[in-house]
């Protein structure tokens, strides 16, 4: 049994990336429906979250060397307080400083998540099933915030957006009692093979990529699919919740199998959103869109954790901090591509046949990710 102090720290982290979750999830919610209410079009929507997606890109790209000379702790606190900034410009405008808004929550999502994930496989325990888990919680706070968003929505969306500032605010506060558990040494690069280019994390990469696709466009044409089928703003929100919900039994399933079979979900996972991607459009009522969505959800979380956990296991301990970057560099990268893809297509061809070319796309990988690779010594 780890020390208590370990025990403590993990019950920290638990509760952190909760918290995050849910602020972010609500925030995620909220933006799509109040920029469709001040006058912005589906075009600008998507762009805006293809917008906050690039900002993560660069945010993960730059997170090696960040984990090298700040703590891990640090890194959370700061992306809190920038979560508090972010639903505060959203509950004043939505039009004039989206934008804004949605920088800052590209570089908040984009630093929290990985700088959370270095801290939890860096507690005690199996790194494989700690990450897991930890990602699971983040999953669980995204089913929680647009059920809690959809229903405050009643009131206001001001109301949502309060409470994601109010969260997020008492989430730098528990960050503060974290352990402050030194940087990354940095290895020198002499006689080193490129993290990019290590055996192994192929499917860990495609995991990520395939879970940036589902949170880009759940997150922007979604909710607008959803409204544009009768949907009223409440059960858009316990919808959305409902996928994510789907997403955490499933990957708390999956995970039990173990650091040597995780891996073999990313191609499953990836069909299942293709799958659900190119049906959704089509779907009508409240009983298809929400088994479609349970499909799309389940799919998307699987591949996101999955993923991030089959690098972090193919690679020494040294290099999980970069392993995991690297991972949600492609996440954040097709969070950003799939809604841009769809806004630009969109404009030329139907929305149905444009998230088609996406579904395909996320695909496209299994030609030469179709089979298993094996991991280094000592990892097995």
């Amino acid at each position: 049994m780890p020390p208590k102090a370990d025990r403590n720290d993990r019950r920290r982290l638990t509760v952190l990336v909760l918290v995050f979750g849910t602020s972010l999830g609500i925030t995620a919610f909220a933006y799509p429906l109040l920029a469709l209410e001040a006058g912005l079009g589906v075009t600008a929507v998507g762009l805006l979250a293809a917008l906050s997606a690039a900002v993560q890109i660069v945010a993960r790209l730059s997170l090696p060397a960040l984990l090298a000379r700040f703590k891990d702790r640090s890194l959370m606190v700061f992306s809190l307080g920038v979560m508090v900034i972010s639903a505060s410009i959203l509950i004043f405008t939505a039009a004039l400083l989206g934008f804004v808004a949605q920088i800052a929550q590209g570089l908040a999502r984009g630093i929290f998540h990985t700088a959370s994930q270095t801290h939890s496989v860096r507690i005690p325990g199996i790194p494989a099933r700690r990450l897991a888990f930890v990602q699971t919680m983040a999953q669980l706070g995204r089913f929680i915030g647009p059920g809690l968003a959809g229903s405050l929505a009643v009131v206001s969306f001001e109301a949502s957006l309060g409470a994601a500032v109010g969260l997020a605010v008492g989430g730098v506060v528990l960050g503060l009692s974290l352990d402050p558990i030194p940087p990354y040494q940095r290895v020198p690069s002499a006689q080193r093979t490129p993290i990019w280019k290590r055996s192994g994390l192929g499917r860990g990469c495609w995991g990520g990529a395939v879970g940036g696709t589902w949170r880009g466009v759940a997150e922007s044409f979604v909710p607008v699919l959803l409204s544009r089928a009768g949907l009223p703003a409440s059960v858009i929100g316990w919808m959305l919740s409902g996928a994510d919900g789907t997403s955490f039994l499933t990957t708390a399933s999956v995970s039990k199998w173990g650091r040597t079979n995780i891996g073999r979900f990313v191609p499953l996972a990836a069909a299942g959103l293709s799958i659900a991607l190119l049906l959704l459009p089509s779907a009508s009522g409240i009983l298809p869109l929400g088994a479609l969505m349970m499909v799309a959800g389940s799919a998307g979380g699987v591949a996101s954790v999955l993923g991030t956990a089959a690098a972090n296991a193919a690679v020494e301990q040294s290099e999980q901090g970069a392993a995991i970057a690297l991972v949600g560099t492609y996440r954040a990268a097709t969070r950003f591509a799939a809604p841009a893809l769809v806004s630009g297509a969109a404009s030329l061809i139907a929305l149905p046949a444009a998230l088609a070319i996406v579904a395909a796309g996320i695909l496209t990988p299994i030609t030469w990710l179709g089979r298993p690779t094996r991991l280094p010594a000592g990892r097995r």
